[in-house]
């Protein structure tokens, strides 16, 4: 079954909010001195890719490391040989994590895509699972085109289901604040929980 469409006038009235402080939002970069990284047309909740008339940037963050931990390092370098997670070493220990503000407001306006507000749209947790974007990076233009008091999205991270995952809208003015490298005992023990060797 696929995700109903977010056709005009079926949805705008059935969004719920959630505020988020941006200074609990992290995510770990290969490249700190470029955040916020700014993704279109690739990711979840990308907008249109450039060149488009309705194009928009998207950064993705989470509010703990072991989501930002299992969404990127893992998802994207992971691979599960013989028992365990190989990931290479430099993927390890070339990270930063990286901390945000935000000009003259310290929250984020999101649009909620789980639990009962997810279910209230028509939709299932497919938005934040399935391996195909199309239905998500559509439903992320039209609540981005919707209003512009939606900073953007948050969702259940797929790479670790406890967890939320947020998808932000350029037009917020997030910016970066600071960043560092992770400590070796912190990244012990993100390895030692998710199972992960270095390689």
């Amino acid at each position: 079954m696929t995700l109903r469409p977010p056709e005009p006038g079926s949805f705008e009235g059935l969004l719920s909010a959630v505020r988020v402080e941006v200074a609990t939002l992290v995510r770990l970069s290969r490249q700190p001195a470029t955040e916020p990284w700014w993704s279109t047309g690739v990711h979840r909740f990308d907008g249109p890719p450039p060149g488009s008339d309705t194009s928009f940037g998207t950064c993705y963050a989470a509010t703990t490391v072991e989501v930002a931990f299992a969404e990127s390092v893992i998802h994207e370098s992971g691979r599960f040989v013989g028992g365990r997670y190989e990931v290479p070493l430099s993927e390890l220990t070339q990270r930063s994590l990286v901390r945000f503000a935000r000009e003259r407001h310290k929250t984020l306006l999101l649009a909620d895509l789980s639990g009962a507000a997810l279910k209230a749209l028509g939709l299932n947790n497919d938005i934040s699972a399935s391996a195909d974007y199309a239905a998500s990076q559509a439903w992320a233009r039209a609540i981005h085109d919707a209003s512009p008091r939606w900073d953007g999205i948050r969702y259940v991270s797929r790479q670790m289901n406890k967890g939320f995952a947020f998808a932000i809208f350029e037009r917020t003015g997030l910016r970066k604040l600071q960043t560092r490298k992770l400590l070796p005992r912190e990244l012990d023990e993100l390895c030692d929980r998710f199972n992960v060797a270095a390689v």
